[in-house]
């Protein structure tokens, strides 16, 4: 598991170093609620849905895995506002992340 110190939060977005290296669904929850009690109210990690995050997270870790954009993919970057296609997509494509 990677440290909280890791999470970089923002009031439009929260960004996470290496967040590759956390794979499972339940480390990534586990995750983003301990960022979500250091964070105040108003950083986006606490305003966004934590299973949004989660997909997205998933769908990053899968191109990272696939080798595709290694050095973009590394990192994340959860954004407040997504367009409802982003959502689409990090739902379609997290549903293939077996790791």
């Amino acid at each position: 598991m990677i440290a909280v110190s890791n999470a970089i939060t923002t009031p439009t977005n929260t960004h996470i170093l290496d967040s590759a290296s956390v794979r499972s669904k339940a480390d990534m929850r586990e995750f983003l609620m301990k960022v979500r009690a250091q964070s105040s109210p108003e950083m986006a990690v606490c305003r966004r849905d934590l299973e949004s995050m989660v997909r997205e997270w998933r769908s990053h870790n899968l191109f990272y895995q696939l080798h595709v954009f290694r050095s973009r993919t590394k990192d994340v970057d959860l954004e407040l506002c997504q367009s409802w296609c982003r959502e689409l997509f990090c739902r379609v494509v997290s549903f293939f992340y077996f790791w």
